[in-house]
């Protein structure tokens, strides 16, 4: 269990840096975008007219923003290739340049223009940008301290300026107060309203990889021999398939003279024979609500009607066992795969289906008697000449007519002799 939740949380962190990358991103064409219109607004104020002034510092900051945002993007993804995290305080460090970018530009500005309109200028937009953008950070603190840092660095800015914004200013130093004041406070908010933000995000984005990491688990559990839509019906039902008790009809199918087949054939012959017909049936046992459990060398078990339990499972059984004898009919006449007879058998009771193991393997099964006089009846094909035997409760339960019926026959491990019947 430890190392599945360590396997989530790295995945979880992965996905973390992808998110960082993200807002990386935006940041870096922002940050791009301002550097070209600046760069435009101060050609073409060049040509009419004035450059604004101290405009081309403007743009060394915002390039130099631009590139520092590249960089980090750069390297987020190098991460991320790697699979590695960062050590926490590298985030801290890069959200402590990033909430001090709009802080060096209006001091650059602070330079060349009135304080009182370089610190009330939409540059300041900047900082409620880059707040905003932490919340992708999925982390309360880093969105809180980018509020913090770019609330001290633009009151630092107007401290030091105090004396010129006064001079400026012509209205209420009251209403100064208030207007400064209500800036610095929104800086903050916007810091916690942005953490509680990822916050939210965080727990969503977790609540949504664990929904896929559960269904890729059960899609491990159930491996290639459940359908589709089983394992959907499965998704749709409680987290953990339980172990419990189960009315299931169990069909176990025997390749016939296979051991005589195969050593006179190389081996790679023989896999691919298997691989093939195996394919097929398997693909019929989906088709009709049931899955291979076991492969047995020269044959297999299925069950029907667990783990998705259904009314029809004897018919189903019934269903699949006569189009395996279709297909595989089918296959020899086509050349597909050399003449081969196969027994099968299906018999139908309760059984205890669900997960067997250990912590480090566990494996989706079905225990109980049902099984062993399965593979008893299987073997009475060889001594009644047949291909296909049900037993009573199979036939009964599937309302199956078509049938041809057997006397009763002692089995070892049963006190009262068992009915049968032949269907093919």
């Amino acid at each position: 269990m430890v190392g599945k939740e360590n396997e989530f949380e790295l995945a979880f962190t992965e996905r973390m840096l992808v998110s960082e990358v993200n807002r990386a991103t935006i940041l870096a064409w922002g940050f791009s975008g301002l550097s070209v219109l600046s760069l435009s607004s101060y050609f073409v104020n060049g040509r009419f007219g004035p450059h604004l002034p101290g405009l081309e510092y403007v743009i060394v900051t915002f390039v130099l923003a631009a590139g520092y945002e590249w960089f980090s993007r750069g390297l987020l993804r190098n991460f991320i290739q790697q699979k590695r995290q960062p050590r926490r305080i590298r985030f801290y460090l890069n959200a402590f340049i990033e909430a001090s970018l709009p802080t060096l530009t209006l001091g650059v500005m602070l330079n060349f223009m009135p304080p009182f309109q370089a610190l009330t200028s939409p540059v300041t937009y900047l900082y409620f940008l880059i707040i905003i953008l932490s919340a992708l950070r999925l982390d309360f603190r880093l969105c809180v301290f980018a509020g913090i840092v770019s609330a001290l660095g633009f009151t630092a800015l107007m401290f030091a300026m105090l004396t010129a914004i006064m001079e400026d200013w012509g209205g209420s130093l009251l209403m100064l107060r208030f207007n400064f004041g209500l800036r610095i406070v929104l800086l903050v908010a916007a810091g916690v309203v942005a953490g509680l933000v990822s916050r939210s995000i965080r727990s969503t984005l977790r609540e949504t990889m664990r929904g896929i990491q559960e269904r890729q688990r059960i899609v491990n559990l159930f491996g290639q021999h459940v359908s589709p839509a089983v394992v959907n019906q499965l998704l749709t039902q409680a987290r953990e398939p339980t172990s419990a008790q189960h009315a299931v009809c169990i069909m176990v199918l025997d390749i016939r003279q296979f051991t005589t087949f195969s050593e006179d054939r190389p081996a790679d012959e023989v896999v691919a024979y298997l691989n093939r017909l195996w394919g097929a049936l398997v693909r019929v046992v989906n088709a009709n609500h049931g899955f291979v459990n076991k492969f047995l060398g020269d044959g297999f078990l299925a069950i029907f009607g667990a783990p998705i339990t259904s009314r029809e499972y004897c018919e189903n059984a019934v269903k699949a066992a006569r189009e395996i004898l279709e297909e595989v009919k089918r296959m020899i006449e086509a050349g597909e795969i050399p003449p081969t007879q196969l027994g099968l058998a299906l018999h139908a009771g309760e059984a205890i289906v669900g997960n067997i193991g250990s912590e480090e393997r566990k494996e989706y099964t079905v225990i109980g008697d049902v099984v062993n006089v399965a593979f008893r009846i299987e073997a009475l094909n060889k001594d009644f000449g047949s291909t296909l035997l049900a037993s009573a409760p199979v036939v009964e339960v599937a309302r199956v007519t078509d049938v041809e019926r057997m006397e009763p026959i002692a089995i070892r491990g049963r006190r009262e002799p068992v009915e049968l019947f032949r269907l093919a």
